[in-house]
C-alpha cells in the first residue's frame, strides 16, 4: 500500500512538472511570436497598428495561464476535489487513486504518443504548404515576397510544436529539471 501512495504522489508530481512546463513553454513563445507580429503588421501595414489587440489578446491568456497554473492548481480544487466527487457519483465508500496507477501510466504514454504522432503531421503539412505558399505569392503578387512571413511564422510554430513535445534541455526545463521538480513535489 505504501508503495502504491508513494507512485501515486509521482504521478501527482508529474502532473504539475507537465503544468509548469506548459506555462514556460507558453512563456516562450510570447517572446518568439509577438515581436513577429508586430513586425508583420509594421512592415505590411504601418499605418494602422492592430498588432495591441494581439498583444491584449495574448497577455490576458498568458496573465490566465499563469494564475491557474500558479494559484489555482495549488488550491483545494485540485486532486482532492476531483476524488471526492468522483467518490460521489459513483456512490462508493472510497476511491483510492493507487488503484488506477496502471490506467494513468497508459493514458500518459498514450497522449505522449498522440503529441508526437501530432508533431509530425504538424511538420508534413507544413512542409506541403510551404512550396505552395511560395508558389502562389511568386505568381500572383511577385513584387510583395509575402512568403517569408508565413516561412517565418510556420518555421517558429514548428520549433516551438518541437520544444513543447521533446523537451527544454536547452533552457534547463528538460528531464533533468523534471526529475528534480518531482523529487520537490512528492516531498
Amino acid at each position: 500500500m505504501k508503495d502504491q501512495s508513494i507512485n501515486y504522489r509521482i504521478v501527482k508530481a508529474q502532473k504539475r512538472v507537465e503544468e509548469i512546463k506548459g506555462f514556460y513553454s507558453h512563456l516562450v513563445s510570447t517572446f518568439l511570436i509577438l515581436p513577429f507580429i508586430v513586425f508583420v503588421n509594421l512592415y505590411t501595414f504601418p499605418d494602422y497598428h492592430w498588432f495591441w489587440f494581439a498583444v491584449g489578446g495574448w497577455a490576458v491568456g498568458l496573465v490566465i495561464h499563469a494564475i491557474n497554473v500558479f494559484f489555482i492548481s495549488q488550491i483545494s480544487m485540485g486532486e482532492d476535489w476531483k476524488n471526492k466527487k468522483m467518490q460521489s457519483y459513483m456512490n462508493e465508500e472510497e476511491i483510492l487513486p493507487e488503484k488506477y496507477l496502471n490506467e494513468i501510466y497508459y493514458m500518459e504514454a498514450k497522449k505522449k504518443v498522440k503529441e508526437i504522432k501530432g508533431f509530425y503531421a504538424h511538420l508534413f503539412v507544413s512542409l506541403v504548404a510551404i512550396p505552395i505558399i511560395i508558389y502562389v505569392n511568386l505568381t500572383y503578387v511577385p513584387e510583395f515576397k509575402f512568403f517569408w512571413l508565413a516561412v517565418g511564422g510556420i518555421t517558429i510554430s514548428i520549433l516551438m510544436h518541437w520544444l513543447g513535445i521533446y523537451g527544454f534541455e536547452a533552457f534547463g526545463l528538460g528531464r533533468s529539471w523534471e526529475r528534480e521538480k518531482i523529487k520537490q513535489f512528492i516531498q
